[in-house]
């Protein structure tokens, strides 16, 4: 990926590009380059350490030079601020903690983020904050993720500014008003009176309208929504349409500016997926295009809010520890593989995580080219079902990337034998960047398989592959593994503190260490089961063996086995074809015969037993 870094992640990440800016001149040979001055960070309203702590933010902002960052807390300060033109970082607390008055921020490079505001004057860029007055924008100042109230509005005093993802909902005036400008406005919702529309200043006034919803409250007029680019916009008092708009009802939410499910809204904006200058998240810091229609496809709705998918749950009876990165030590770590949270830039935000029920945090793939994590669930407790062939494993989870990347994620399901040797393995694959509609987030994937017999553990394992940049963007999260039997519990009983306590179980006894294959390819294996055992036990004998010497063994019998308690009984197993036909020409193999068996408690013990399987004795002469 390509993007820049916050101070502090830069240890953990690399591929990080250096330039070299030179400026009035070449540098010599040899030269020595003057050292950067190091940015200050000034705290207001709370302590950190490496910050200097100021008392007011008026003090803040006088003793700020360009580059520094002023970081305020939970505070209102009324008094104007001014960055005097110097390219000043301001972060905030919250649009509902950090409340500021009249701001001016006339350098370039300025950034504004997390707070509310009166009037704004804006060169720069703000992002998730709340104007109460008028925002004025100038030059190429960018109002992103925000939120305009009140009758003030939206001037756009010169130059090419943009607003995306911006609400305003006003109470009257002109919403928007372009002066001598050429106003970018995408992914707008503006609410409000007739008046409160858009309004133009002279002849080079210019305004380029998409994906955006202008709801007027003009039953002459009806309801606007804009959904194509259009320059020009008309002044005229009957706010004539532009090619592209529709007159709908836009079908917003109860209580807010959001659409609602059956929106017209929905899927409704510019088709396919992000481009790279585009603005990545909604009003509420919500992934710009999500699937909301639940169609299985994420589209960008029309206006600053999109629809976020519903939430999928994390199935009951999941077998994986930390499904959520929520905990530690469930997991093995390999090649930096990491956990990292919801909202720390550059990953999906905390709103994201909160609309998909992710919890805090989510896995990623970390600073190394491979990482992957891994754990091993036993399955042992269902032995008996999945020896006779009905079970099923289902796995799902949350599975993502950031923006365009193309890096690789996977979770993987390996079928572990009673050897720990592999007997097939299942995976989910995350979505390509295509199939996000290049947004930064996480899809829910799922899959059902069955599970092979003999199978009595479940390797899980993460895996993320770097294709770009310095660090694995492939996320993971509500990972689950569910393995079930028709009738039957997924775990078995516990017997622990407050619960029954159980008896001793001791299994399927097999009596038998050798056996011939009689007539009709069957084998007779004696068994026994404990007296006092409650119930019986029941369950299932497979026998595998190696047909061929060198080759790997294979099941070649299977039957279905319930012997009282303190009896015992002769079973009989039939044999595979091919199975007998390599006891006939080998005369004798020995195999194994793995018993799993259940008792009336619902507990379930597994044994292995060597038998040597013997050809049929030849028919007597008469």
């Amino acid at each position: 990926m390509r993007r820049p870094y916050l101070p502090g992640r830069a240890r953990r990440r690399a591929g990080r590009r250096v330039a070299l800016i030179v400026v009035a001149g070449a540098v010599a040979a040899g030269a020595a380059l003057p050292a950067a001055a190091a940015a200050t960070a000034y705290c207001v309203g709370f302590d950190r350490s490496g910050c200097e702590t100021r008392a007011t933010a008026a003090q803040a902002f006088a003793d700020a030079a360009g580059g520094d960052r002023i970081e305020l807390g939970a505070l209102t300060a009324t008094a104007p601020l001014d960055d005097a033109g110097r390219a000043l970082d301001v972060v905030g607390s919250g649009e509902a903690l950090t409340v500021l008055g009249d701001l001016t921020l006339s350098a370039p490079g300025s950034q504004l983020t997390g707070a509310t505001v009166d009037d704004l004057q804006l060169t720069g860029t703000a992002a998730q904050v709340r104007v109460t007055g008028v925002a004025t924008l100038h030059a190429s100042a960018a109002l992103r993720a925000a939120t305009v109230v009140g009758s003030g509005g939206v001037d756009a005093a010169g130059g090419t500014p943009r607003l995306e993802s911006v609400a305003l909902d006003l109470t009257g005036g002109p919403g928007l008003r372009v002066g001598c400008a050429t106003l970018h406005a995408r992914h707008v919702t503006l609410v409000g009176t007739p008046d409160a529309a858009v309004t133009t200043a002279c002849s080079t006034s210019e305004v380029r309208v998409s994906d955006s919803v202008l709801w007027v409250a003009d039953p002459f007029a009806g309801p606007r929504a804009v959904v194509t680019e259009y320059t020009d916009y008309p002044a005229a008092p009957d706010h004539a349409d532009g090619p592209g708009d529709r007159h709908l009802a836009p079908g917003f939410a109860a209580g807010g500016l959001r659409p609602a499910a059956g929106s017209p809204l929905l899927d409704a904006g510019t088709p396919g997926a992000l481009a790279d200058a585009d603005w990545p998240e909604d009003g509420d810091r919500l992934p710009r295009a999500a699937d909301g229609d639940g169609d299985g496809v994420p589209v960008r709705d029309m206006g600053a809010f999109e629809r976020p998918a519903p939430a999928v749950p994390v199935p009951a009876g999941n077998l994986l520890r930390d499904p959520g990165a929520e905990e530690a030590g469930a997991w093995a770590f390999t090649g930096g593989f990491a956990r990292e949270r919801y909202g720390a830039f550059p990953f999906p935000s905390a709103a994201a995580g909160a609309a998909l029920s992710g919890g805090g945090a989510f896995f990623a793939g970390g600073p190394g080219p491979a990482g992957a994590a891994g754990q091993v669930v036993d399955v042992t407790g269902l032995a008996p079902e999945i020896d006779l062939g009905g079970a099923t494993a289902a796995l799902s989870g949350l599975l993502g990337g950031y923006r365009a990347d193309g890096d690789a994620g996977r979770v993987e399901a390996t079928f572990l034998d009673p050897a720990g040797q592999p007997l097939g393995t299942v995976a989910l694959v995350a979505p390509a960047a295509a199939e996000r509609a290049n947004a930064t987030t996480l899809l829910p994937r799922a899959r059902s398989d069955a599970v092979p017999p003999l199978t009595r553990a479940i390797a899980v394992a993460l895996r993320a592959t770097r294709v770009t940049g310095g660090y694995d963007d492939a996320y993971f999260d509500n990972l689950a593994l569910t393995v079930a039997a028709p009738g039957v519990p997924s775990l078995p009983p516990g017997g622990g503190p407050g619960g029954p306590a159980l008896k001793p179980f001791a299994g399927l006894r097999v009596l038998t260490g050798s056996a011939r294959v009689d007539r009709r390819g069957r084998i007779a294996v004696r068994l026994a089961c404990v007296d006092g055992t409650v119930g019986s036990c029941a369950g299932a004998l497979t026998l595998t063996g190696a047909l061929r010497k060198g080759e790997r063994a294979r099941r070649v019998g299977l039957a279905r086995a319930t012997v009282r308690p303190g009896t015992t009984r002769r079973l009989r197993v039939r044999l595979s074809r091919a199975a007998r036909q390599a006891v006939r020409k080998r005369r004798r193999i020995r195999m194994t015969l793995f018993a799993a068996a259940r008792d009336g408690q619902g507990l379930t013990r597994v044994s292995t037993v060597p038998v040597t399987v013997q050809r049929a004795k030849p028919p007597r002469r008469r």
